[in-house]
């Protein structure tokens, strides 16, 4: 006998969890969901990622879309917990006169959204973070960023998940293998499990999206894949509290990137984060390089990596590097992720490239797809976020 399920959600990271999470609480309690996923659950982009909860102010759409995921993930915290939340706040800083000079217009466009963003003097950053460098000058803090383990974080989700939806099925180490179609519509997953008999599919497997859409007889999606190498120290105690980010990595990291994303010889930048964890460690990154799905460690990449991050917290430099890796970051051609249904296929979904804000925007992005299937108002216009904009 055939699986069906009214919905199948491929790909078990921090997005496709999100998903199931949403759907659960939106759709009747007799829904039927199953997520799969081609290994263990945030085994792959999220379990390798840094759990920054970022607000960014650049643009109105950005911002709301950010605030409202990091308010969704406070939501979480209260009612649930479980997943090392930290309030830690954003500390950003600065290095040479121009991005000196870019702390206040920050801090102009958190209050510019109505928010709120305070400019540091050295006295202030001093008594805010005592074992920062002493030539260190200003800073600007944001009190509305966070830190939390992902991986934790996907089985809170999936757990609360469970609870409102018993109808909910969650398969691991269960790839997808093809699809069966009746006309132009979706009619089943085949999976290596077995086959699952649906109309609605939703693809939030990050890097392995365009692979899918392929499966499916589709172009590719233009989502390509961006390494960053990331270190983290023993649990020695942090010389920092707050998450630390250059300031200039608000151009690096969200900025269009300046190289081909389909060539495999970007040579890569880096800008400072610093999270500090729960357990007493250190998360220090962040570099990106365009070069295909290659997971080996860039060590001359990390290596200025961290010491950028020790002309910021010298303490660092004593503190022990007890494991490095590389993940692989889901960057969409134009720097917006696809969220929503694709048209050329009836019933197929899209949730993927997040870049490096996968984590952050994982709430917002599985309640934004979540109001659309189940037909209601949406929180957060969709409409820069529809996958139809690549459509042909």
């Amino acid at each position: 006998m055939v699986e069906t399920a009214d919905l199948v959600v491929v790909g078990g990271g921090i997005v496709g969890c999100s998903v199931v999470h949403q759907l659960a609480r939106l759709l009747p309690n007799t829904t039927r969901i199953v997520l799969v996923d081609r290994g263990p659950i945030a085994g792959a982009t999220s379990g390798s990622s840094m759990g920054h909860l970022m607000v960014t102010p650049d643009d109105a759409a950005a911002y709301a879309l950010t605030i409202a995921s990091v308010r969704l993930w406070r939501d979480l915290q209260q009612r649930r917990g479980g997943f090392h939340y930290q309030a830690t706040g954003a500390l950003y800083l600065a290095d040479t006169d121009a991005d000196v000079a870019m702390l206040p217009v920050l801090r102009d466009q958190f209050v510019a959204r109505g928010d709120s963003a305070e400019l540091l003097d050295a006295r202030q950053l001093r008594d805010l973070e005592p074992g920062l460098a002493p030539d260190l000058q200003a800073a600007t803090f944001y009190p509305g960023d966070a830190v939390v383990l992902p991986m934790l974080a996907c089985g809170v989700m999936l757990r609360e998940a469970q609870a409102a939806c018993p109808g909910l099925v969650v398969r691991p180490d269960c790839a997808v293998l093809g699809f069966d179609r009746d006309g132009d519509r979706l009619a089943a997953v085949r999976t290596a499990q077995g086959t699952i008999a649906t109309r609605t599919v939703v693809n939030a497997t990050g890097v392995w999206a365009p692979d899918l859409a392929e499966l499916l007889g589709q172009p590719r999606l233009p989502i390509f894949p961006r390494a960053g190498n990331l270190a983290i120290t023993g649990h020695h105690g942090t010389p920092v509290r707050t998450q630390l980010l250059e300031v200039s990595y608000l151009r690096f990291a969200h900025g269009a990137a300046a190289v081909d994303p389909t060539r495999t010889d970007d040579r890569g930048g880096h800008a400072v984060n610093v999270q500090p964890q729960s357990n007493g460690s250190c998360l220090i990154g962040s570099t990106r390089q365009f070069r295909g799905m290659d997971r080996t460690l860039n060590r001359e990449l990390l290596h200025r990596s961290l010491l950028r991050a020790q002309r910021y917290a010298p303490g660092l430099a004593a503190a022990p590097i007890v494991r490095t890796w590389v993940g692989l970051r889901p960057y969409a051609i134009d720097k917006q992720p696809l969220i929503g249904p694709w048209p050329p296929v009836p019933g197929l979904w899209i949730a993927a490239g997040h870049e490096g804000l996968g984590i952050t925007l994982g709430p917002i992005t599985g309640r934004l797809l979540a109001q659309q299937i189940a037909g209601v108002p949406c929180d957060v216009d969709p409409t820069p976020y529809l996958p139809a904009r690549f459509c042909a």
